[in-house]
Protein backbone atom coordinates (compact mmCIF):
# COMPACT_ATOMS: atom_id res chain seq x y z
CA UNK A 1 0.00 0.00 0.00
CA UNK A 2 1.21 3.51 -0.81
CA UNK A 3 0.47 6.00 1.98
CA UNK A 4 0.84 9.78 2.02
CA UNK A 5 1.02 11.61 5.36
CA UNK A 6 0.02 15.27 5.29
CA UNK A 7 1.77 16.88 8.24
CA UNK A 8 5.13 16.40 9.96
CA UNK A 9 4.21 17.19 13.54
CA UNK A 10 4.85 14.68 16.31
CA UNK A 11 1.69 12.67 15.64
CA UNK A 12 2.11 12.71 11.86
CA UNK A 13 5.69 11.45 12.10
CA UNK A 14 4.64 8.80 14.61
CA UNK A 15 1.81 7.47 12.44
CA UNK A 16 4.14 7.49 9.47
CA UNK A 17 6.54 5.37 11.47
CA UNK A 18 3.75 2.81 12.04
CA UNK A 19 2.95 2.78 8.31
CA UNK A 20 6.64 2.30 7.47
CA UNK A 21 7.14 -0.52 9.97
CA UNK A 22 4.17 -2.30 8.39
CA UNK A 23 6.13 -2.41 5.09
CA UNK A 24 4.04 0.21 3.27
CA UNK A 25 5.42 2.80 0.85
CA UNK A 26 5.45 6.18 2.59
CA UNK A 27 5.79 9.87 1.69
CA UNK A 28 5.42 12.87 4.02
CA UNK A 29 4.17 16.27 2.92
CA UNK A 30 4.80 19.55 4.74
CA UNK A 31 4.48 23.14 3.57
CA UNK A 32 7.83 23.98 5.18
CA UNK A 33 11.04 23.49 3.22
CA UNK A 34 12.92 24.06 6.48
CA UNK A 35 11.18 20.99 7.95
CA UNK A 36 12.00 18.94 4.86
CA UNK A 37 15.68 19.92 5.18
CA UNK A 38 15.76 19.27 8.94
CA UNK A 39 14.07 15.87 8.80
CA UNK A 40 16.01 14.74 5.73
CA UNK A 41 19.39 15.50 7.32
CA UNK A 42 18.88 14.92 11.06
CA UNK A 43 16.11 12.26 10.90
CA UNK A 44 14.58 13.59 14.09
CA UNK A 45 12.50 16.51 15.36
CA UNK A 46 13.97 17.42 18.72
CA UNK A 47 11.37 20.09 19.49
CA UNK A 48 8.45 17.69 19.01
CA UNK A 49 9.77 14.20 19.79
CA UNK A 50 13.17 14.51 21.48
CA UNK A 51 15.21 11.34 21.37
CA UNK A 52 13.17 9.65 18.64
CA UNK A 53 15.18 8.83 15.51
CA UNK A 54 13.28 8.15 12.29
CA UNK A 55 14.49 5.97 9.39
CA UNK A 56 16.94 7.67 7.04
CA UNK A 57 14.93 6.63 3.99
CA UNK A 58 11.76 8.50 5.00
CA UNK A 59 10.74 10.70 2.05
CA UNK A 60 9.65 14.32 2.58
CA UNK A 61 8.36 16.91 0.10
CA UNK A 62 6.61 20.28 -0.10
CA UNK A 63 4.83 19.25 -3.32
CA UNK A 64 1.51 17.81 -2.15
CA UNK A 65 0.30 16.68 -5.56
CA UNK A 66 3.54 14.79 -6.19
CA UNK A 67 3.26 13.15 -2.77
CA UNK A 68 -0.31 12.05 -3.50
CA UNK A 69 0.35 10.51 -6.91
CA UNK A 70 -0.77 6.88 -6.92
CA UNK A 71 -1.48 6.73 -3.18
CA UNK A 72 -3.97 4.28 -1.66
CA UNK A 73 -4.41 6.07 1.66
CA UNK A 74 -3.97 9.67 2.84
CA UNK A 75 -3.34 10.42 6.51
CA UNK A 76 -4.15 14.03 7.44
CA UNK A 77 -2.38 15.08 10.63
CA UNK A 78 -2.31 18.89 10.77
CA UNK A 79 -3.57 21.34 13.44
CA UNK A 80 -7.31 21.97 13.19
CA UNK A 81 -6.89 25.64 12.25
CA UNK A 82 -5.03 24.58 9.09
CA UNK A 83 -7.42 21.81 8.11
CA UNK A 84 -9.53 23.86 5.69
CA UNK A 85 -6.53 25.05 3.65
CA UNK A 86 -4.83 21.64 3.63
CA UNK A 87 -8.09 19.92 2.64
CA UNK A 88 -8.61 22.47 -0.15
CA UNK A 89 -5.14 21.65 -1.47
CA UNK A 90 -5.98 17.95 -1.31
CA UNK A 91 -9.23 18.66 -3.15
CA UNK A 92 -7.38 20.45 -5.96
CA UNK A 93 -5.64 17.16 -6.79
CA UNK A 94 -7.56 14.70 -8.96
CA UNK A 95 -6.95 10.97 -8.49
CA UNK A 96 -7.57 8.46 -11.27
CA UNK A 97 -11.26 7.57 -11.50
CA UNK A 98 -12.00 4.50 -9.42
CA UNK A 99 -8.63 4.86 -7.64
CA UNK A 100 -9.68 7.42 -5.02
CA UNK A 101 -7.69 6.84 -1.81
CA UNK A 102 -9.14 6.34 1.64
CA UNK A 103 -8.66 9.56 3.62
CA UNK A 104 -7.86 9.21 7.32
CA UNK A 105 -8.15 12.21 9.63
CA UNK A 106 -6.04 12.01 12.79
CA UNK A 107 -6.68 15.65 13.76
CA UNK A 108 -9.01 16.33 16.67
CA UNK A 109 -11.12 19.46 16.87
CA UNK A 110 -14.12 21.47 15.73
CA UNK A 111 -13.28 24.11 13.14
CA UNK A 112 -13.27 27.48 14.87
CA UNK A 113 -16.08 29.77 13.77
CA UNK A 114 -18.15 26.80 12.59
CA UNK A 115 -19.73 23.68 14.05
CA UNK A 116 -17.89 21.38 11.63
CA UNK A 117 -15.98 18.31 12.74
CA UNK A 118 -12.73 17.70 10.88
CA UNK A 119 -14.19 15.02 8.59
CA UNK A 120 -16.95 17.43 7.59
CA UNK A 121 -14.38 20.07 6.68
CA UNK A 122 -12.48 17.56 4.55
CA UNK A 123 -15.59 16.25 2.80
CA UNK A 124 -16.64 19.81 1.99
CA UNK A 125 -13.26 20.71 0.48
CA UNK A 126 -12.47 17.47 -1.39
CA UNK A 127 -14.98 16.94 -4.23
CA UNK A 128 -13.81 13.43 -5.14
CA UNK A 129 -14.10 12.10 -1.56
CA UNK A 130 -17.23 10.32 -0.33
CA UNK A 131 -18.33 9.43 3.22
CA UNK A 132 -17.63 5.74 2.67
CA UNK A 133 -13.89 6.50 2.31
CA UNK A 134 -13.62 9.12 5.08
CA UNK A 135 -12.14 7.65 8.27
CA UNK A 136 -11.51 9.26 11.67
CA UNK A 137 -8.57 7.94 13.72
CA UNK A 138 -8.82 8.75 17.41
CA UNK A 139 -8.22 7.44 20.91
CA UNK A 140 -5.84 7.60 23.89
CA UNK A 141 -2.56 7.90 22.02
CA UNK A 142 0.12 10.41 22.90
CA UNK A 143 2.77 10.59 20.18
CA UNK A 144 5.44 10.72 22.89
CA UNK A 145 4.51 7.15 23.84
CA UNK A 146 3.46 5.58 20.52
CA UNK A 147 6.71 6.75 18.90
CA UNK A 148 8.55 4.73 21.57
CA UNK A 149 6.37 1.66 20.92
CA UNK A 150 4.34 1.92 24.14
CA UNK A 151 1.35 -0.45 23.92
CA UNK A 152 -1.63 1.59 22.70
CA UNK A 153 -5.20 1.03 21.44
CA UNK A 154 -7.12 3.39 19.15
CA UNK A 155 -10.25 3.53 16.96
CA UNK A 156 -10.72 3.87 13.18
CA UNK A 157 -14.27 5.09 12.48
CA UNK A 158 -16.15 5.29 9.19
CA UNK A 159 -19.78 4.94 8.11
CA UNK A 160 -18.45 2.16 5.85
CA UNK A 161 -16.98 -0.51 8.10
CA UNK A 162 -14.94 -1.96 5.23
CA UNK A 163 -12.93 1.27 4.91
CA UNK A 164 -12.36 1.28 8.67
CA UNK A 165 -11.09 -2.30 8.39
CA UNK A 166 -8.60 -1.31 5.66
CA UNK A 167 -7.17 1.31 8.04
CA UNK A 168 -7.25 -1.21 10.89
CA UNK A 169 -5.08 -3.61 8.89
CA UNK A 170 -2.72 -0.90 7.65
CA UNK A 171 -2.15 0.69 11.06
CA UNK A 172 -2.21 -2.23 13.52
CA UNK A 173 1.15 -3.55 14.68
CA UNK A 174 2.78 -5.17 17.72
CA UNK A 175 2.31 -2.03 19.84
CA UNK A 176 -0.70 -0.31 18.22
CA UNK A 177 -4.05 -2.13 18.34
CA UNK A 178 -6.74 -0.59 16.13
CA UNK A 179 -10.46 -1.17 16.70
CA UNK A 180 -13.18 -0.20 14.21
CA UNK A 181 -16.39 1.78 14.65
CA UNK A 182 -19.14 3.09 12.38
CA UNK A 183 -19.86 6.05 14.69
CA UNK A 184 -17.58 8.63 13.09
CA UNK A 185 -19.53 11.55 14.61
CA UNK A 186 -19.18 10.16 18.13
CA UNK A 187 -15.51 9.28 17.73
CA UNK A 188 -14.64 12.72 16.36
CA UNK A 189 -16.73 14.57 18.93
CA UNK A 190 -15.05 12.68 21.77
CA UNK A 191 -11.62 13.49 20.39
CA UNK A 192 -12.51 17.16 20.19
CA UNK A 193 -14.39 17.93 23.40
CA UNK A 194 -12.15 15.89 25.70
CA UNK A 195 -9.44 18.49 25.07
CA UNK A 196 -11.64 21.15 26.67
CA UNK A 197 -12.35 18.94 29.69
CA UNK A 198 -8.60 18.31 29.96
CA UNK A 199 -8.04 22.05 30.39
CA UNK A 200 -10.47 21.95 33.32
CA UNK A 201 -8.55 19.01 34.76
CA UNK A 202 -5.32 20.95 34.41
CA UNK A 203 -6.83 23.89 36.29
CA UNK A 204 -7.32 21.55 39.25
CA UNK A 205 -3.64 20.59 39.18
CA UNK A 206 -2.71 24.26 39.17
CA UNK A 207 -5.02 25.08 42.05
CA UNK A 208 -3.74 22.11 44.03
CA UNK A 209 -0.17 23.34 43.61
CA UNK A 210 -1.20 26.78 44.85
CA UNK A 211 -2.89 25.37 47.94
CA UNK A 212 -5.96 27.61 47.60
CA UNK A 213 -8.38 24.67 47.34
CA UNK A 214 -8.34 21.17 48.75
CA UNK A 215 -7.98 19.31 45.45
CA UNK A 216 -7.38 15.57 45.16
CA UNK A 217 -8.15 12.43 43.20
CA UNK A 218 -11.81 12.73 44.20
CA UNK A 219 -11.98 16.14 42.53
CA UNK A 220 -10.33 14.99 39.33
CA UNK A 221 -12.59 11.94 39.13
CA UNK A 222 -15.63 14.20 39.46
CA UNK A 223 -14.48 16.51 36.66
CA UNK A 224 -13.68 13.59 34.35
CA UNK A 225 -17.02 11.90 34.97
CA UNK A 226 -19.14 15.02 34.69
CA UNK A 227 -17.07 16.06 31.69
CA UNK A 228 -17.92 12.77 30.04
CA UNK A 229 -21.60 13.46 30.77
CA UNK A 230 -21.32 16.78 28.91
CA UNK A 231 -19.65 15.07 25.97
CA UNK A 232 -22.39 12.44 25.91
CA UNK A 233 -25.19 15.03 25.99
CA UNK A 234 -23.68 16.91 23.06
CA UNK A 235 -23.16 13.65 21.21
CA UNK A 236 -26.78 12.63 21.70
CA UNK A 237 -27.90 15.95 20.20
CA UNK A 238 -25.74 15.22 17.13
CA UNK A 239 -26.91 11.63 16.71
CA UNK A 240 -23.83 9.87 18.08
CA UNK A 241 -24.02 6.48 19.81
CA UNK A 242 -23.91 6.67 23.65
CA UNK A 243 -21.60 3.64 23.89
CA UNK A 244 -18.90 5.50 21.95
CA UNK A 245 -18.43 7.84 24.90
CA UNK A 246 -17.62 4.91 27.20
CA UNK A 247 -15.03 3.47 24.81
CA UNK A 248 -11.46 4.23 23.75
CA UNK A 249 -12.34 7.38 21.82
CA UNK A 250 -14.47 8.63 24.72
CA UNK A 251 -13.50 7.76 28.29
CA UNK A 252 -10.16 6.30 27.19
CA UNK A 253 -8.97 9.48 25.49
CA UNK A 254 -10.53 11.63 28.21
CA UNK A 255 -8.54 9.85 30.93
CA UNK A 256 -5.18 10.11 29.19
CA UNK A 257 -5.66 13.74 28.12
CA UNK A 258 -6.85 14.88 31.54
CA UNK A 259 -4.22 13.08 33.61
CA UNK A 260 -1.10 12.59 31.48
CA UNK A 261 2.03 14.70 31.83
CA UNK A 262 2.24 14.65 28.02
CA UNK A 263 -1.10 16.46 27.63
CA UNK A 264 -0.74 19.96 26.19
CA UNK A 265 -4.32 20.77 27.17
CA UNK A 266 -3.74 19.74 30.77
CA UNK A 267 -0.60 21.92 30.66
CA UNK A 268 -2.63 24.96 29.57
CA UNK A 269 -5.16 24.43 32.35
CA UNK A 270 -2.49 23.86 34.98
CA UNK A 271 -0.82 27.19 34.23
CA UNK A 272 -4.19 28.96 34.11
CA UNK A 273 -4.86 27.44 37.54
CA UNK A 274 -1.58 28.92 38.78
CA UNK A 275 -2.72 32.41 37.78
CA UNK A 276 -1.19 32.89 34.32
CA UNK A 277 -3.16 34.44 31.46
CA UNK A 278 -3.90 32.47 28.31
CA UNK A 279 -1.52 34.66 26.29
CA UNK A 280 1.28 33.98 28.77
CA UNK A 281 0.68 30.23 28.64
CA UNK A 282 0.55 30.00 24.85
CA UNK A 283 3.67 32.16 24.47
CA UNK A 284 5.63 29.52 26.37
CA UNK A 285 4.46 26.56 24.27
CA UNK A 286 6.16 25.10 21.19
CA UNK A 287 3.18 22.93 20.23
CA UNK A 288 -0.54 23.58 19.79
CA UNK A 289 -3.17 22.83 22.44
CA UNK A 290 -6.28 22.02 20.40
CA UNK A 291 -8.56 22.51 23.41
CA UNK A 292 -8.16 26.29 23.25
CA UNK A 293 -9.85 26.94 19.87
CA UNK A 294 -12.12 23.92 20.37
CA UNK A 295 -13.45 25.46 23.58
CA UNK A 296 -14.93 28.37 21.64
CA UNK A 297 -16.38 26.09 18.97
CA UNK A 298 -17.83 23.62 21.47
CA UNK A 299 -19.45 26.36 23.54
CA UNK A 300 -21.03 27.88 20.43
CA UNK A 301 -22.29 24.48 19.26
CA UNK A 302 -23.75 23.67 22.69
CA UNK A 303 -25.60 26.99 22.79
CA UNK A 304 -26.90 26.44 19.25
CA UNK A 305 -28.25 23.00 20.20
CA UNK A 306 -29.46 23.98 23.68
CA UNK A 307 -27.13 21.51 25.42
CA UNK A 308 -26.04 22.29 28.99
CA UNK A 309 -22.23 22.08 29.33
CA UNK A 310 -21.22 23.87 32.55
CA UNK A 311 -17.60 22.64 32.56
CA UNK A 312 -17.07 23.80 28.98
CA UNK A 313 -18.66 27.14 29.92
CA UNK A 314 -16.36 27.41 32.94
CA UNK A 315 -13.27 26.79 30.80
CA UNK A 316 -14.46 29.39 28.29
CA UNK A 317 -14.85 32.00 31.03
CA UNK A 318 -11.39 31.30 32.45
CA UNK A 319 -9.67 31.37 29.05
CA UNK A 320 -11.47 34.14 27.21
CA UNK A 321 -13.29 36.27 29.79
CA UNK A 322 -10.40 36.43 32.29
CA UNK A 323 -12.59 35.35 35.16
CA UNK A 324 -10.81 34.41 38.38
CA UNK A 325 -10.25 30.69 38.47
CA UNK A 326 -11.21 30.46 42.13
CA UNK A 327 -14.58 32.09 41.49
CA UNK A 328 -15.38 29.80 38.57
CA UNK A 329 -14.51 26.65 40.53
CA UNK A 330 -16.67 27.78 43.46
CA UNK A 331 -19.57 28.32 41.06
CA UNK A 332 -19.18 24.85 39.55
CA UNK A 333 -19.27 23.21 42.97
CA UNK A 334 -22.07 25.48 44.14
CA UNK A 335 -24.47 24.76 41.28
CA UNK A 336 -28.06 23.79 42.01
CA UNK A 337 -28.27 20.26 43.40
CA UNK A 338 -29.90 17.76 41.06
CA UNK A 339 -30.09 14.11 40.04
CA UNK A 340 -27.15 12.69 38.10
CA UNK A 341 -28.09 13.03 34.44
CA UNK A 342 -26.17 11.69 31.45
CA UNK A 343 -28.51 12.80 28.72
Amino acid sequence: MKVTVLGTGGWGLTLGQVVYENKNELTFWTNSQAEVDLLSTEHQYKDKLPGVIFPADFKYTTDMHAALEGCDMVLIVVPSQFMASVAANLGSWTPAKGKEPIVVCATKGILEGTDQLMSEVILEKVPWLTEDKMVAFSGPSHAEEVSRHVLTAIVAACVNEESAKVVQQAMSCSYLRVYTSTDIVGVELCGSVKNVIAIASGVLYGLEAGGKFKIGDNTRAAILTRGQAEMCRLGKALGAKPETFAGLAGMGDLIVTCLSQHSRNRYVGEHIGKGETLDQVLAGMKMIAEGVPTCRSTRALAKKLGVEMPIVEAVYQMLFENRKVEDVVKEIWGRELKAENWA
